[in-house]
């Protein structure tokens, strides 16, 4: 992955720690979780097709291998999260876990099933099916199918009853396919101007205007807060970053940022549930110092599980 991107990885996925954590003083940032899905979706339909797209084209591609590699890569760990969550809070076996256990939870408009077990999952249950559509997509990819994404999308959004924008705008694998089906949009467009230079400017610039969409996150509509706030904004970043040729993406480069960037898998799946059980089992302390010690418990653990599934399990 490019080496921008994959720091990048890191904060946003901390900015998903954020809307997770609530303690005293400290509110939830649900801003930052919403931005950060909104990242993650188009950063893995951008990097499927920077991948595998000259191999589709080429007619190289092999679909169950595809597959098989994202599958290896999410699901063991996702397994282990899960049979973790069973075990220390005694749940039974029932549908909802099963489902979850098979990564289709997201498909169900129930709260209690797309945020069942490990809720944070419901995220693998809907990105796996944009690994499933992908090879279509890159194939069909086009800008009567774009126009076409955009209107269904302006209708879901504009039918959605506002009781319904979790289950249907936040979590439903067809309306998260459209910040995905951006992402490959976004590859085709920096596969095409290679040759072309953002200013060095805007690496500076546009991480206060994600500031600044934070900043209005609690004023905006209920339902563009899933991303269509984050689209205008992210879509040049990502680009903007993928250069590698300011000042920020010279940090973003160092060695400490680009290992906690490889921890952004286990610490996405782990961080909820370990947040939970700090706050019910750590001693009362000042809002920043248990941040602080969530954050470092957190990062400890997610390196630990990195060292085993990377190099003693080779996953």
């Amino acid at each position: 992955m490019i080496e921008t991107l994959q720091s990048l990885r890191f904060i946003f996925m901390m900015l998903i720690f954020l809307s997770h954590f609530e303690y005293k003083e400290i509110q939830a940032l649900d801003a930052g979780g919403d931005c950060g899905v909104v990242f993650f979706f188009l950063l893995s339909g951008f990097v499927c097709s920077l991948g595998y797209g000259r191999q589709l084209r080429e007619g190289t591609f092999r679909y169950v291998n595809f597959l098989w590699k994202r599958f290896r890569k999410l699901y063991p760990l996702h397994f282990l999260c899960l049979l973790f969550y069973l075990t220390i809070n005694h749940t039974p076996i029932e549908g909802k876990v099963l489902l979850n256990a098979l990564l289709l939870q997201s498909w169900v408009p129930d709260a209690d099933w797309y945020f069942s077990c490990n809720s944070v999952s419901w995220f693998l249950s809907s990105l796996m099916f944009c690994y499933v559509a992908f090879p279509l997509l890159y194939r069909l990819l086009s800008w009567p199918l774009t126009l076409a994404i955009l209107i269904f999308c302006a209708i879901v959004y504009w039918v959605t009853p506002y009781d319904c924008i979790n289950a249907i705008l936040y979590v439903h694998p067809l309306v998260r396919l459209t910040d995905f089906f951006f992402g490959m949009l976004l590859c085709r467009f920096y596969e095409c101007r290679l040759g072309y230079a953002f200013p060095k400017w805007l690496e500076w610039f546009l991480p206060v205007i994600l500031l600044l969409s934070l900043a209005v996150y609690p004023v905006v509509d209920a339902k563009l807060r899933n991303a269509p706030l984050y689209w205008a904004v992210l879509i040049p970043l990502i680009l903007v970053f993928i250069q590698e040729q300011g000042s920020l993406s010279h940090y973003l480069k160092t060695k400490p940022m680009l290992f906690l960037g490889s921890l952004t898998m286990p610490l996405f799946l782990t961080h909820q549930m370990l947040i939970s059980i700090l706050l019910r089992r750590l001693p009362e302390m000042p809002a920043i110092a248990m941040l602080i010690v969530c954050v470092f418990f957190a990062l400890t653990i997610s390196w630990t599980v990195q060292i085993i599934f990377s190099r003693l399990l080779r996953l």
